[in-house]
């Protein structure tokens, strides 16, 4: 009887022991799991800026933070001024396409309080400002935007006959328009110039078309783009001085290609592009927050991802493939800042 008792509790003891290794094993798993993936059961919602340039750096944060376990919504695109908002009211977690010091006009009053701008992943990238084309800048002897004041010039430029040359510019709403409506008022030159506020990509088309047909334009246009790429600064354009809208120090530029003289006054802070996030969300994930911290992004990329989304006609879903493939030919840098943001939820 005695030896039974022995033996049924040496199984019993087996048993429990088994049953805490398992358990063990278990809880392991679970929490390696929850190392690998500390965003699992949260959901996100990004917002995205509304041109093109700025889609594959929004494929870039979604990508990675799906690989951290989150549950990313499809980002949602806004302009500006609505993405500030939506950020400062929690309505969206983090917009990466932030362009400082340009956009800090359309920030909410309360931003600051509310919502974080990160260090730029893609530092001093968003250049800017106003080009000609190359055989105007030879035949007028164009240096700058004071230029379009004397008369050849402006009959040069005036492409509807209203006695104005026209600037081909941007929407209501984008940080540029307010920037070349300003660059009007500082030069006094609305007597002399029609901004052309059209869709961008409309306004960049009819530029273009002018150029190629051997016609005089004048336009604006910023990197990182394809628009760069379609009329290429130094062979088709060339940048043009816009001296004294800001900080003369800050937008004094030495280097340039394709400028018409060096320095050059582009008339824009050459601007840092950043992500932007909401502060509760910021604080409840600190792996995102590390992550918005660690990524670095190349200009030229960009550019070259915007050019094939003109040239292939690619939709917003299409470009997520190469934002895949970029990812996996830098997966030892990568997999750098996925380290550092899963450390920082530990």
């Amino acid at each position: 009887m005695m030896q039974r008792e022995q033996r049924k509790a040496r199984r019993l003891g087996a048993v429990a022991a088994a049953g805490a290794l398992t358990l063990g094993t278990a809880m392991s798993i679970s929490a390696a799991v929850a190392d690998e993936h500390p965003g699992a059961g949260v959901t996100v919602q990004p917002a995205v800026a509304t041109w093109t340039s700025a889609v594959p750096v929004s494929w870039v944060f979604v990508e990675l933070l799906e690989e951290l376990g989150y549950n990313v919504q499809n980002p949602i695109s806004l302009s500006n001024p609505v993405a500030y908002l939506a950020i400062s009211e929690g309505d969206a977690h983090y917009w990466p396409n932030a362009w400082m010091p340009l956009h800090e006009p359309q920030l909410p009053d309360d931003f600051g309080d509310v919502a974080t701008l990160f260090d730029p992943h893609c530092p001093a990238c968003g250049i800017q400002g106003y080009l000609v084309d190359k055989p105007s800048i030879e035949e007028f002897g164009i240096t700058g935007i004071e230029d379009f004041k004397r008369d050849e010039v402006r009959a040069a430029f005036d492409a509807t006959g209203d006695g104005k040359a026209d600037l081909f510019g941007c929407p209501p709403g984008w940080g540029c328009h307010e920037g070349i409506n300003a660059m009007l008022d500082k030069f006094e030159l609305h007597d002399y110039l029609n901004h052309v506020d059209a869709g961008y990509a409309a306004n960049f088309a009819e530029a273009l078309s002018r150029i190629e047909a051997g016609e005089p334009a004048l336009y604006y246009t910023w990197g990182p783009s394809a628009w760069l790429l379609s009329l290429v600064p130094g062979e088709d354009v060339m940048w043009i001085n816009a001296p004294g809208i800001v900080d003369d120090e800050a937008e004094r530029a030495e280097g340039v290609d394709g400028a018409v003289t060096d320095p050059i006054y582009m008339g824009y802070v050459a601007a840092d592009i950043k992500v932007a996030a909401n502060n509760d969300f910021l604080e409840d994930n600190p792996a995102a927050a590390e992550l918005f911290r660690q990524v670095s992004l190349p200009l030229v990329w960009v550019s070259e991802v915007d050019e094939r989304m003109g040239e292939e006609d690619l939709s917003d879903p299409m470009v997520r493939p190469l934002v895949q493939e970029w990812i996996e030919a830098n997966r030892e840098t990568v997999d750098g800042w996925l380290e550092a943001a899963r450390a920082a939820a530990n």
